[in-house]
């Protein structure tokens, strides 16, 4: 069969969004979740090579608890800070998709709907331009969203090999 041969760097037509659905709970935990992000992008620096943090809340009684918002916003600051130093006036290279708790009157929770599931499944949904997702926060230019054709999911603990995504 015929390989893609992307040694030359990815075309624009095969854009990749490297993606870490995880759970911020602490303003230290999204820090690193930043600097993480930053270290995957270190060691794969195609420009047509992205990166998101795809974050909800963890479960919880109530839809929104006191402290949380600083740790949304030391991701919000951390995405803008890395896209300031690798994309700077284009916003392009790094990502945060945040989404909003949900009651799930089964669990009895408030919850990011279907947990990592979910949050890949509507980050999907919103590259195909669906508009109804609970994503509340997006940072990153949004007109980068609709050329991405390849989406490599990591774990939040995972280490991604240099070129890994250019050679996947």
């Amino acid at each position: 069969l015929p390989r893609l041969d992307f040694r030359g760097g990815v075309p624009e037509a095969a854009g990749t969004m490297v993606i870490v659905p995880t759970l911020i709970s602490s303003v230290e935990g999204a820090r690193a979740m930043v600097e993480r992000l930053e270290v995957h992008a270190l060691g794969n620096m195609d420009p047509r090579i992205r990166f998101a943090l795809l974050t909800d809340f963890p479960d919880a009684g109530a839809e929104r608890l006191p402290g949380e918002e600083e740790v949304l916003d030391a991701a919000v600051a951390g995405i803008k800070a890395l896209n300031a130093r690798y994309a700077p006036g284009a916003e392009d290279r790094f990502y945060l998709f945040h989404r909003a708790r949900r009651w799930n009157g089964s669990e009895g929770v408030w919850m990011g709907w279907e947990r990592k599931r979910g949050k890949i499944e509507e980050f999907n949904r919103l590259l195909r331009g669906a508009t109804d997702t609970s994503f509340v926060e997006q940072i990153g230019d949004p007109e980068i969203l609709p050329r991405i054709r390849y989406c490599n999911t990591l774990d939040s603990d995972t280490h991604l090999p240099r070129d890994a995504p250019r050679r996947l």
